[in-house]
């Protein structure tokens, strides 16, 4: 493994994260993996596994850089071991672009399979990162294209699965032309392929946006209050809080049309609400002022074995001082609201003072409100599909994120999540309106084109009408199909190879 192999792998991990906020340079993205492919040529399986390792840990280490500031900042552990929990969490998702490596070194005797195969490889290692340990289906390749409109419209057929299989079908096929003589028809393939998706893309536009001018007009009302998080629960700070979101509300309902809901971040109300009575009649009194039914994040309780546990909750509340509905967060943050493994990482208590004893919430139901229905998913909620999926079966026919990104500072992350948060729209072609408490807010139209936004830091409110219509996309119905295909083409594409290996 020379030291040239390595520059390789750690020029591939640099192109990786490139095509990511806050750089944004998606066309890299079709390049990435090619150095470390490159690199591979004639290595054994342990050094595959060690440059593709060497990949991985460059690539989460430049693109999660931000997981040191929120630890270090808000979990009070100093640089030093901050930078460890970064280390660790890096050392553990090094290993999937590892394995992928592993893949590549297998199949390099055969041509056709690394060219076609190694693309479900992929998607099969991001399923498999998407849904193990807690999940953390974070920075899945595809979501590098979320500026190439037309190419990730087929999110509603595959999710960003298929977008992640074209991005590497395009690495392995550059890299086949320069590599592999025999199958330069790969990039012939290739291009047919995105060319066709691209037409589907096109297509897809034109239908979705024609059903969205027919559909009535539904006008939501945004609020970010840009609230300091280390001034978010001073008792001190409470009333200025809530004075600031009745201003901002009540300006925002002097928009023509007034808005017909009004949303407020998670935990923008930040006592138990419900349960302090005088802060809960003033927040019921503010939906009653701005004449507009008020969608709020604030803690819950709730009775677990005789003991208080905590709920992250989204309430509803109405004009006549009436709490509506309630949703209660179901996809905890490991570490942030719960611990994992409790009985293994005891410790983790004594590191993180912050992490709390939250549990999470069983039910999907949208929210109902004046015939309309809409699925709240608090915080990064709104990067897993799957929650998304459950409530658009329920019949929600928009999606509301509420979230606090204050946690990440001015890191790339809150732009991270918005861009993940924005394939949801175009997954089950349902207007998304997101609610940030410093940014970035937003509300998206069912094709995933922002409508207006909130910079990051910046106190104000958004006031779009969305156009939401009922459909069930093929993903709504089926799910990942696609990702699991991959598995088994993955699977059957190295079977074959080991197969041929022994009878040789």
């Amino acid at each position: 493994m020379s030291p040239v192999d390595v520059l390789l792998s750690i020029l591939s991990g640099v192109l990786l994260t490139a095509g990511f906020p806050s750089f944004d340079l998606f066309f890299l993205s079709w390049i990435a993996w090619v150095p470390l492919l490159v690199a591979l040529r004639g290595k054994r399986t342990g050094e595959a596994f060690r440059l593709g390792y060497v990949c991985g840990l460059v690539h989460y280490g430049t693109s999660l850089y931000w997981v040191r500031y929120v630890v270090d900042h808000y979990g009070g552990l100093g640089f030093p071991l901050a930078m460890v929990v970064l280390l660790i969490l890096c050392v553990y998702l090094g290993v999937y672009p590892a394995l992928f490596a592993v893949a590549a070194k297998r199949l390099e005797r055969r041509p056709l399979l690394w060219v076609f195969v190694l693309p479900a490889v992929w998607v099969t290692i991001e399923w498999i990162k998407a849904h193990a340990v807690t999940g953390f289906p974070w920075g899945n390749l595809g979501y590098t294209q979320t500026a190439f409109r037309p190419l990730i419209q087929i999110a509603d057929v595959t999710g960003t699965y298929g977008v992640s299989w074209l991005v590497v079908l395009g690495n392995t096929s550059i890299a086949a032309w320069f590599m592999r003589p025999r199958v330069r028809s790969g990039i012939l393939v290739s291009a047919l392929l995105i060319g066709a998706t691209v037409v589907y893309g096109y297509f897809r536009l034109e239908t979705i946006e024609q059903l969205q001018d027919r559909a009535n007009p539904w006008t939501v009302g945004v609020v970010q209050g840009n609230i300091d998080q280390s001034q978010k629960w001073d008792p001190a700070f409470q009333q200025e809080t809530l004075t600031r979101y009745r201003e901002l509300s009540l300006k925002a309902m002097e928009n023509t049309p007034r808005p017909d809901l009004l949303v407020w971040p998670e935990t923008a109300v930040p006592f138990l609400y419900g349960i302090e009575e005088k802060l809960s009649v003033q927040v019921n009194g503010m939906a009653k002022e701005a004449g507009a039914p008020l969608l709020f994040g604030s803690p819950g309780v709730t009775w677990v074995d005789g003991k208080t546990r905590l709920l992250n909750r989204a309430y509803l509340a109405d004009i006549g001082n009436h709490r509506v509905a309630a949703y209660a967060k179901q996809h905890l943050v490991p570490f942030g609201e719960y611990v994992p493994y409790q009985k293994i990482l005891f410790f983790v208590h004594r590191l993180v003072a912050a992490a709390g004893d939250f549990v999470a919430g069983t039910d999907a139901s949208p929210m109902r409100l004046d015939g309309r229905s809409f699925g709240v998913l608090i915080c990064y909620e709104g990067v897993f599909p799957d929650l998304s999926r459950k409530t658009v079966e329920l019949g929600a026919t928009s999606l509301v994120n509420i979230t606090n990104d204050a946690w990440y500072g001015r890191t790339s992350a809150p732009y991270q999540l918005l861009q993940m948060a924005r394939w949801r729209a175009i997954e089950f072609r349902v207007p998304l309106i997101r609610a940030a408490n410093t940014g970035v807010s937003a509300i998206v139209d069912a094709t995933g084109a922002v409508l207006g936004s909130i910079p990051l830091d910046e106190r104000g409110f958004l006031v779009r009408a969305v156009r939401p219509f009922r459909t069930l996309t093929l993903y709504a119905r089926w799910g990942d199909f696609f990702a699991w295909f991959c598995v088994l083409v993955a699977g059957c594409g190295i079977g074959y190879d080991a197969l041929r290996r022994d009878s040789t």
